[in-house]
């Protein structure tokens, strides 16, 4: 399946015709091969490019976006909270210290969330996040996944990745990423060199698209280096060809998340479904007409058992239902279990504390089998939080079994029962 990849080299602007304008480079990658040159031009000509090249880009599965490094923070900070949903919320207060503006002016984005440990932000101004989703949106572009460029960079522990970009290069640690102007660079790399050493580290240095001259190498403190495989011809593509949808931090969350598309499949089905709702709907009308005569059959039940319930222990009159005291007074009475809509209530208030991304594909309910549940999550973090929730609400919930989607989200079959 072709993926479309877009970098932004600074925040876009508006023409006088209200269109947007800005340097940015795109590309197709298929197969993990690049199909197609990398493209350098101004956004304003990349919907006529989309048009021809990509008819596909508005797919949210199939399209990454990178926005440029220096126009975004990154930073660990520590974030109180019970579970994910009161951790994303607190974040934003968290990470005011690192930032000179006002924080509402500021998008957060976090990363994987566990509670007690230290979370991992990526913060960006919400203007240049809205401009440059309006500006996809125009071109007819919908990304799936938004991050700095400098987080495309491989990562390892005790290393800097060092990718050179014309007269700047795009620096990544596994807690830091930057872009550096080239003059200043080899003072940046002696800073992270002398870092990584006080924690009692051997630095390491690796370089995409270029390399240091021998005396910046010795003035940042490194004797070599090792050379990543010169995989394309653009910067892009090298970040095209690393990037791990693992190690990085996805812009598009909260007002931002995105919603994604209805599929092919979908499309090709939708008549049919038609067709069922239709049908279902004569059978709800059919089940009505049912009920109505199966509740009148039943008062008629409920009378007679409240006469032999006075006649046999003479009582006037009778509380509750007179079949179920019968059977506590006789001490067969059956252990009392939470049925469907408990389970289901519980479920969904737990799924709105712990927040984030997922959808209930199915739910199942017998007295046999218990309740079970079939949903797409965001990743097993969610899973861990929802898990957290329900245990503090007396409830277990068991994953049967989970399957990785192609999009990063997880398919979980799950059963919910309470504590034993």
């Amino acid at each position: 399946m072709p993926r479309l990849f877009l970098r932004f080299m600074a925040p876009v602007a508006r023409d006088e015709e209200g269109g947007f304008v800005g340097p940015a480079e795109w590309l197709v990658q298929s197969a993990g091969e690049l199909a197609e040159s990398s493209v350098r031009d101004d956004v304003a000509n990349l919907a006529a490019w989309v048009e021809e090249h990509a008819e596909w880009a508005d797919d949210p599965a199939r399209v990454v976006a990178f926005v440029p490094a220096g126009e975004t923070l990154a930073t660990d900070c520590s974030v109180p909270g019970r579970n994910a949903a009161q951790i994303r919320k607190a974040a934003p207060y968290a990470i005011e210290e690192f930032i000179t503006d006002d924080i509402e002016t500021m998008h957060v984005a976090c990363g994987a969330l566990a509670r007690g440990e230290p979370v991992r932000c990526l913060v960006a101004r919400r203007d240049s996040v809205r401009d440059w989703l309006d500006c996809l949106l125009a071109a007819g572009v919908a990304p799936g996944c938004m991050t700095a460029d400098a987080m495309a960079l491989p990562v390892a522990d005790n290393a800097v990745t060092v990718a050179y970009d014309g007269e700047s290069a795009l620096v990544r640690t596994a807690e830091q990423i930057a872009s550096v102007d080239l003059v200043n660079l080899p003072s940046v790399l002696a800073a992270l060199h002398d870092q990584i050493e006080a924690h009692g580290g051997a630095p390491m240095l690796q370089e995409m698209h270029g390399a240091l001259s021998d005396v910046d190498m010795r003035a940042a403190g490194f004797t070599e280096s090792a050379q990543a495989d010169a995989i394309h011809d653009s910067l892009l593509g090298h970040l095209a060809a690393h990037f791990d949808g693992t190690e990085r931090i996805d812009l598009l969350q909260g007002d931002f998340a995105v919603r994604r598309r209805a599929g092919a499949v979908w499309t090709r089905w939708r008549a049919v479904a038609a067709g069922l709702l239709a049908w279902g709907a004569l059978g709800l009308v059919l089940a009505a007409s049912q009920g109505i005569w199966a509740s009148r059959q039943a008062d008629g039940y409920r009378a007679a058992a409240v006469e032999l319930y006075k006649e046999t222990y003479g009582v006037a009159r009778v509380a509750g239902n007179p079949a179920s005291r019968m059977r506590r007074q006789l001490g067969q009475a059956p252990k009392e279990t939470l049925g469907f809509h408990a389970l289901l209530g519980n479920l969904g208030i737990a799924l709105d504390e712990v927040g984030g991304s997922y959808k209930l594909l199915s739910i199942s309910f017998s007295e046999r089998s218990g309740f079970g549940a079939d949903m797409l999550i965001a990743s097993l973090d969610v899973l861990e939080d929802l898990q957290e929730a329900l245990a503090e609400r007396g409830f277990e919930l068991e994953m049967v079994s989970a399957e990785q989607q192609p999009d990063d989200r997880v398919r979980a079959n799950l059963r919910l029962a309470e504590l034993s």
